[in-house]
């Protein structure tokens, strides 16, 4: 059709639907496709005109309703189109379009709470409508309603699955609700469905990272290094997307830090055994893995710093990461003038926001000048008195220092302002542990297993399993964990593999407890410093490899062990009774006795609890090798009033009701119940009474009088005692008392008294 022709057509159609227009006035549809005529004609503002007049007349016609406001959103006249929308939404509630539309504009200028009304009442008219979902979803997201919006946005993505925004942001509320796992999903969804979206691998890169600290915080260290790899790939991906974007090369940095400090010791390829050189490589390719990961972290921060030199925030970054570096390196330099370049990056954020309390903190975390340190935290405190990191890191200036008091006082204003902070009960529980007022290892073990929780660093589960060792607490799940944990974490420390071989060797697990004494050796001999320093860590490491030895069976190995020592003049009172133990059990009785008067020879030297637990196993050593007699003769040699603790209450109780002269008897035993065990003092008093009933003068009925006497007593005293009960049962039937079954608790005769008490003086107590 020619031009003319077009043009005579156009008319034509337009003076008819202008008839149909002018014959029904009020018919909407007549001016709706008016409007769509002069539309298509070009002439917008006629078309705008027969619009407005049809949703005037029909505020639901919605494609008049649509079509007026794409015109007017193509003019740029926001205001009128709203006034539009509102006014149609106000004269039908079924105007849903009206509501689309408004609900989309208030979306758009952030109004978030009238957006959610008008699109709440829109998706009634557009249930199925991707799009409304979305909006509705960011709306709610906005105002902090994020249960509502993941709903709206998993709307969203059920209704059509492409909708990368919508995948995005629901991640982004996952993680923000803490379900890592959900929101990484979410992430690699969209990278799936849009593979060069760069905003879905930031997204990805970040669920991963928080995962990671996630599992850091439980203890999965291996998982957190894979999440982190995983994370640093995606990173490096992004980077590749964006070119010269510095949030992304810092996330990149963030990654490989976090790998840095987090990744794991992996000694499941370790073999029980190993020698030497075996173990300093696999320490030495942990300790390369770390340092590779901070050494690329320190390059993207420095491209992140190139980027962006004004972001104080990477200045500070930058200088943890070199922190850790040097940390790693050993390289740490004394010289007070020498700015080191940690303290140098830390000044540089601080020249760009110099009343930053959190960056005065770093600069004193980082710093070796313990002047600048001080002064640093002081001017964190003076910006802000309740900033519980500064009190916490001047509590370990002045602890460190020797001002216990101040110490004390700063770790206090710490956990009182913060009490989710871990160092303050680190050190709190470092304060408590050296007091010797009742219960101060009590409270320093809960406090180390609080800060433990909080933060699970090598150096406090170490902490947590030394005071475990002294508070008995070793057979805890959580020490157990602890030390698991900080062996992965800090293979090069000795202390760590020490405090696992005390755990696996309470635990029975000897060989375990072999394997890692020999891997604190190894570490041991890997640690910079003259012999000197380590002659102490290595006697103890030693004399708990020739116990765990000797409690194998490996006596061999464990004498062994204690000549080594020996040859070196290391061997101490912990070593001889190992020394001796070994020796008795080869059947080197001689030896073990002349070992024996050398460990009685330095009690005098040792501290009293010590000394009664040697006391305890020169006696029970002597009974085994020499009889009772012997045994007795080195009881004579005690004190008059000593502390005496349970092992040695029970030898001495059987050693006395052995003796038939009746010549050595049971020193005083009021020893605080708290201090002795409910079960070792019934069986002392029961040894006790057979000792009477054995000493007696009658010969049919071994005197029992005496010992029934006695028992009766004791009963009163321990009431529910079934081994007290069944010994008085024992002697009142021997008696000739037929009442006696009902006196006793099922009393037991597989046993004859004589044997019972020589099975007691056997009785062989747990040396350290």
């Amino acid at each position: 059709m020619s031009a003319p022709a077009a043009k005579q057509g156009a008319e034509e159609e337009a003076e008819r639907l202008l008839a149909a227009a002018k014959l029904n006035p009020n018919d909407g549809g007549h001016f709706r496709s008016l409007g769509h005529h002069y539309a298509r004609a070009g002439d917008a503002q006629r078309a705008a005109r027969c619009y407005q007049r049809a949703v005037a007349l029909d505020p639901d016609d919605a494609e008049a309703g649509e079509a007026l406001c794409d015109l007017l959103d193509a003019e740029g006249k926001e205001s009128l189109e709203l006034a539009v929308c509102k006014e149609a939404a106000g004269k039908s509630p079924r105007a849903f379009w009206a509501f689309r539309r408004l609900g989309y504009l208030q979306v758009h200028q952030k109004k978030w709470s009238d957006a959610i009304q008008s699109l709440q009442h829109s998706i009634r008219g557009y249930p199925t409508c991707a799009d409304l979902w979305e909006a509705l979803g960011l709306a709610y997201h906005r105002l902090g309603m994020f249960t509502a919006a993941v709903k709206s946005y998993g709307r969203a993505i059920e209704l059509d699955s492409s909708r990368v925004f919508a995948l995005i942001e629901s991640g982004n509320i996952q993680l923000m609700l803490g379900y890592f796992r959900k929101g990484v999903e979410q992430f690699r969804s969209a990278v799936e469905m849009a593979p060069h979206n760069h905003s879905a691998y930031f997204g990805l890169a970040s669920a991963l990272l928080a995962w990671s600290k996630h599992c850091v915080t439980i203890g999965a260290f291996t998982w957190a290094a894979n999440l982190l790899k995983e994370a640093s790939e995606t990173a490096k991906v992004c980077t590749s997307l964006t070119g010269n974007l510095s949030c992304v090369w810092k996330l990149h940095a963030d990654t490989q830090l976090a790998l840095a400090r987090c990744s794991p010791w992996e000694d499941r390829h370790i073999k029980r055994g190993m020698d030497e050189q075996n173990f300093k490589a696999s320490v030495l390719q942990w300790r390369n893995t770390c340092l590779s990961a901070a050494n690329s972290a320190k390059l993207s921060y420095q491209r992140a710093l190139r980027l962006t030199p004004w972001e104080a925030n990477i200045h500070i970054d930058t200088a943890i990461c070199l922190d850790l570096i040097c940390t790693m390196e050993e390289n740490n330099s004394v010289d007070p003038i020498v700015w080191e370049l940690p303290e140098k990056m830390s000044l540089g954020g601080l020249m760009l926001e110099p009343v930053n309390k959190d960056f005065w903190v770093t600069l004193g975390s980082v710093s070796s000048n313990q002047a600048l340190k001080q002064h640093s935290l002081i001017r964190a405190l003076q910006l802000d008195t309740s900033l519980s990191e500064a009190w916490a890191y001047l509590g370990k200036i002045y602890r460190q220092s020797g001002h216990k008091q101040l110490a004390r006082q700063a770790f206090d204003r710490a956990r009182s302002i913060d009490p989710s902070l871990a160092l303050p009960w680190a050190g709190m529980s470092a304060e408590n542990n050296h007091q010797s007022r009742a219960g101060a290892v009590n409270e320093s073990y809960e406090s180390c297993l609080r800060a433990v929780q909080i933060l699970p660093l090598p150096e406090f589960q170490i902490g947590l399993g030394t005071i475990a060792a002294c508070s008995g607490e070793l057979l805890s799940p959580q020490v157990l964990m602890a030390v698991r944990q900080a062996v992965q974490r800090a293979p090069h420390y000795p202390e760590s593999h020490n405090i696992n071989g005390l755990v696996s060797e309470v635990r029975s697990d000897f060989q375990s407890a072999i394997t890692s004494y020999q891997h604190a050796k190894f570490a041991l001999d890997m640690v910079r410093g003259s012999k000197l320093d380590n002659r102490y860590p290595f006697v103890d490491v030693s004399v708990n490899l020739a116990r765990s030895l000797c409690k194998a069976g490996l006596a061999t190995d464990a004498v062994r062990e204690c000549e080594e020592l020996k040859t070196q003049g290391l061997l101490n009172v912990d070593g001889l009774q190992v020394y001796a133990l070994a020796l008795w059990k080869l059947g080197r009785h001689d030896e073990a006795l002349s070992i024996s008067q050398n460990l009685a020879e330095n009690l005098s030297n040792m501290k009293q609890e010590s000394a009664t637990g040697a006391l305890g196993f020169i006696c029970t050593l002597a009974y085994n090798i020499a009889g009772k007699d012997s045994a007795a003769s080195v009881i004579h040699t005690l004190p008059g009033q000593p502390s005496y603790n349970r092992e040695l209450k029970f030898i001495i109780s059987a050693l006395d009701a052995l003796q038939p002269s009746k010549r050595f008897q049971l020193p005083h035993l009021s020893t605080p119940p708290r201090l002795t065990s409910y079960d070792v003092m019934s069986e002392v008093h029961s040894n006790i009474a057979l000792g009477k009933a054995f000493g007696g003068e009658s010969n049919n009925c071994l005197g029992v009088e005496g010992g029934l006497s006695y028992l009766k007593k004791v009963l009163h005293m321990y009431p529910d005692c079934s081994l007290v009960r069944n010994h008085l049962g024992s002697l009142l039937l021997s008696s000739g008392d037929w009442t006696a079954s009902h006196k006793a608790v099922g009393p037991s005769r597989t046993m004859e008294p004589r044997c019972t008490l020589l099975a007691c003086a056997c009785y062989f107590p747990k040396s350290t």
